[in-house]
């Protein structure tokens, strides 16, 4: 684990309840990090609604937090739900509130999709980026907020989609479940930019982002591993690791890729690669249908 400064204390973290917020914390505890964490319901830390600036305001003031990672966030729990707006505009609510009063630096959880339909391969981080609506409008117009309030040290983190357990969703933990139980597994039909990474390494890149404050602009950082992302390759990967052969029927094939030299130079990449990631999950996927009430989760 890469050393967290103790001197950074406290590390204030939102969406602490999340798949995301809970690694970090995890990861600054490991590190033994005084941290405070929130979450929409209190179920970890403590209770606050983020679009209420009152009490953000008494938040700040009890934390007086050094740096903010800010992981809460409205994220649709299907395909569709990406074009909600209401969603959107509470992510957004909740970053403009935040900007206006926090006094230090913003580390946000952002996403790759602002980067929108036309996005290809090698894209950086200065690409024309301006999505029309649903949740990638609304990181893109949070992280707007974020760099016009010029505060030195903010960075938003363009993350692609997470994966990794406990999360057992998505397409990869399906097509590895699929293969492992040696059932068929198709994809549905996509023709948008698409890239994965593990929730570990997401997070990793917001601790070291409070381990290192940057006397910087605020700024967009690309997350990722080096190399082009297919959703088909990946499924066909996950296919091979599990002792199998899997042909797209011609969805997902196409190529999309993040230039990653910003976060190198910054904050480094992650230590292993996208092929060692998914060789990673199948085996913690295997494991996790092996266990006594995985066969009875994988009936339901």
């Amino acid at each position: 684990m890469d050393h967290v400064g103790h001197d950074l204390a406290p590390v204030l973290v939102t969406g602490g309840s999340g798949y995301l917020g809970r690694q970090v914390l995890a990861r600054l505890e490991a590190a033994g990090v005084p941290c405070v964490a929130t979450s929409r319901r209190g179920a970890v830390g403590q209770l606050c609604d983020l679009t209420d600036p009152a009490a953000v305001r008494g938040l700040l003031a009890r934390a007086a937090p050094s740096v903010i990672l800010h992981c809460a966030a409205r994220v649709p729990a299907s395909a569709a739900a990406y074009g909600d707006q209401g969603a959107a505009a509470e992510s957004v609510t909740m970053l403009r509130v935040l900007a206006e009063q926090a006094p230090c630096r913003i580390a946000l959880a952002s996403s790759m999709t602002v980067y929108g339909a036309g996005a290809g391969t090698d894209v950086d981080e200065a690409f024309s980026c301006a999505p029309a609506a649903g949740y990638a409008r609304g990181k893109w117009e949070a992280e707007q907020m974020l760099f016009a309030r010029g505060f030195h040290g903010d960075v938003a983190f363009r993350l692609p989609g997470l994966f990794g357990l406990p999360r057992r969703s998505g397409v990869l933990y399906n097509a590895a479940r699929a293969f492992l139980m040696r059932r068929e597994f198709e994809l549905a039909a996509t023709d948008e930019p698409w890239a994965a990474v593990t929730v570990a390494d997401a997070a990793q890149c917001l601790v070291r982002a409070a381990a290192r404050p940057l006397a910087v602009p605020a700024q967009a950082v690309n997350v990722g591993y080096e190399g082009d992302y297919s959703v088909a390759d990946a499924v066909g990967q996950i296919a091979a690791l599990c002792g199998g052969r899997w042909r797209p029927s011609g969805s997902g094939l196409r190529r999309f890729s993040m230039d990653m030299r910003r976060l190198k130079t910054l904050y480094g990449l992650p230590c292993a690669t996208f092929g060692q990631r998914l060789g990673e999950f199948v085996e913690a996927v295997r494991a996790d249908l092996a266990w006594p009430s995985a066969g009875a989760r994988a009936r339901i």
